[in-house]
């Protein structure tokens, strides 16, 4: 609806990420693609790539960054 506006709106949906808040109740990092937690420099670069030169063209999407898991059916 925005994008005649030139108004991109896209989501970034981040799986489990290593932080010093992250306890409790997770998903195994075995069941994890990449066989360990996102950090929060990860999902930033997606984010700065997203606001970027490089993002110029990408709108209406959600990026699922997490390690595979969202793909892996568990």
């Amino acid at each position: 609806d925005f994008a005649e506006f030139g108004i991109r709106v896209n989501c970034i949906s981040p799986g489990q990420i290593d932080t010093t808040r992250a306890h409790g109740g997770q998903t195994p990092r075995r069941d994890i693609p990449l066989g360990r937690r996102g950090t929060p420099f990860e999902i930033a670069g997606m984010v700065r790539s997203l606001c970027g030169p490089a993002g110029g063209y990408v709108t209406g999407q959600t990026l699922h960054i997490n390690g595979g898991l969202s793909n892996s059916g568990v």
